[in-house]
C-alpha cells in the first residue's frame, strides 16, 4: 500500500467515525425526545445574552457598547431584562428563534435613550411632567433608530417600540389594547418592570423582591399578563433554590 492509498483509507475511516458520532447523538436525542444543543445549532437564553457578540450579531453588540458609554445603569438594566425575558420565554415554551429575538429585543429595548439628554436621563431627582414626556418618547425613538440602521427584524423593532404598552390600554407610545400585544412583548414588559423596581436609582432606593412581585401581581389583574408574572416568579424561585408554589408550576405547565 502506497501513501496515496493509505491516505484514502484513513480519510474514509475518519469520515465514518464522524458519521457514527453524529448518529449516536441523534439516537440519544430521539430516545429522550429533546434536541442536544450542538445538534440544534442553538444556545440557551442565558448563553445568548452573555455572549451577544457571538450569537446575536455585531449590530446588537455595537448598540450595547454605545449604551454602556452613555449610561452604565441602563446598559446593565437591559442585560438583566434580556436574561430574565429569555428565561421566562424558555419556561413558557417559546421556540429557539423567538428566544433569540427576545434576547436581542431585551438587549436593545431601551436603545432609544441614546437620544435622551443626559440632564434628563441621569437626573438625581424625580422627573417633571415635561421631562417624563420626553422619556416616554424613547420606545418610538428606538424603533426609528433600529429601522434606520437596518439589520434588525420587524419582531425586534416591535419589542423595542411596545415594551411599555399595557393590556388595559394605559401604556405608551401607542396605547395598544390586549389583543394587539403579543406574548413576547408581554414577557419583556413584565421583566422590564421587575428589574426597574429592584434596582437602586439615584432618586430612590431599590425595592425588595417581595414588594416588586406584589406590585406585579396587582397589575396582573388589569395591565400585565398574569401568566408572564407567574412565570417570572417561578424563574426567580428556581434561581434562589426555593420551591415554587404549586399554583405557579401549574400555571406555566
Amino acid at each position: 500500500m502506497n501513501y496515496a492509498q493509505l491516505g484514502w483509507w484513513i480519510g474514509h475511516e475518519v469520515e465514518l467515525d464522524g458519521i457514527l458520532l453524529v448518529g449516536i447523538a441523534v439516537a440519544v436525542d430521539l430516545a429522550r425526545a429533546a434536541q442536544s444543543r450542538p445538534l440544534a445549532g442553538d444556545r440557551r437564553g442565558a448563553d445568548l445574552v452573555a455572549s451577544e457578540d457571538v450569537f446575536l450579531g455585531s449590530h446588537a453588540r455595537a448598540l450595547t457598547v454605545r449604551l454602556a458609554d452613555k449610561d452604565a445603569y441602563t446598559e446593565r438594566h437591559t442585560r438583566r431584562v434580556a436574561l430574565r425575558a429569555v428565561q421566562v420565554g424558555e419556561l413558557l415554551g417559546l421556540s429557539a428563534s423567538r428566544l433569540r429575538t427576545l434576547a436581542i429585543g431585551g438587549l436593545v429595548h431601551d436603545i432609544g435613550k441614546l437620544s435622551i439628554p443626559d440632564a434628563i436621563l441621569k437626573k438625581p431627582r424625580p422627573l417633571g411632567d415635561d421631562e417624563y414626556a420626553i422619556i416616554q418618547e424613547h420606545p418610538e425613538r428606538g424603533h426609528k433608530l433600529l429601522a434606520g440602521l437596518g439589520g434588525f427584524p420587524d419582531a425586534v423593532r416591535q419589542l423595542v417600540r411596545d415594551h411599555h404598552e399595557r393590556l388595559d390600554g394605559s401604556g405608551y407610545p401607542r396605547g395598544l389594547s390586549a389583543d394587539q400585544i403579543d406574548l413576547d412583548t408581554r414577557i419583556l414588559a413584565v421583566c422590564d418592570i421587575y428589574d426597574a423596581l429592584i434596582s437602586k436609582r439615584v432618586y430612590r432606593g431599590a425595592w425588595s423582591h417581595d414588594d416588586a412581585m406584589a406590585l406585579l401581581r396587582r397589575e396582573a389583574e388589569y395591565a400585565l399578563d398574569e401568566r408572564c408574572v407567574m412565570a417570572l416568579e417561578q424563574v426567580i424561585a428556581r434561581e434562589q433554590g426555593v420551591a415554587a408554589p404549586a399554583e405557579l408550576a401549574a400555571a406555566t405547565a
